[in-house]
């Protein structure tokens, strides 16, 4: 009887513990570029492009990945101009989780607050270079 019952709780607590881990993991990898180019598609494609041709609201952002910030063919707003930041991994990464906080007065009203997420599309913007 004592042998049923720790295995019958045991049980228990895989059978609950094992869904909520899988649960919680991602579908893709953190870093997916595929990942990456739905959640830009999702979140960020309303003001940017990555076409190489010019924003819509927001800047283009084809090799965005190893450019100094707010250098390019667009009105880039003066907070964004003091930052004075090449464009890292690291640098976007800060940037996209809080980008009021970065450069309080940025026009970019978008915060990415997962860091799986920005990792995918940050993933996604150093593979789109000209």
């Amino acid at each position: 009887m004592r042998r049923m019952l720790v295995c019958s709780t045991l049980g228990a607590v895989l059978a609950v513990g094992l869904p909520a881990l899988h649960a919680a993991a991602p579908t893709d990898g953190p870093g997916d570029a595929s990942r990456g180019a739905t959640l830009f598609s999702q979140r960020c494609a309303i003001c940017h492009t990555v076409a190489g041709r010019g924003g819509k609201m927001g800047p283009d952002l084809t090799g965005v990945a190893g450019r100094t910030a707010a250098s390019g063919g667009f009105a880039y707003s003066p907070a964004l101009k003091k930052l004075a930041w090449k464009w890292t991994p690291a640098t976007l990464d800060t940037f996209l989780k809080s980008p009021a906080k970065v450069a309080p007065g940025t026009m970019m009203p978008v915060a990415v607050a997962n860091p799986d997420d920005r990792k995918a599309i940050i993933a996604y913007l150093a593979a789109q270079q000209r």
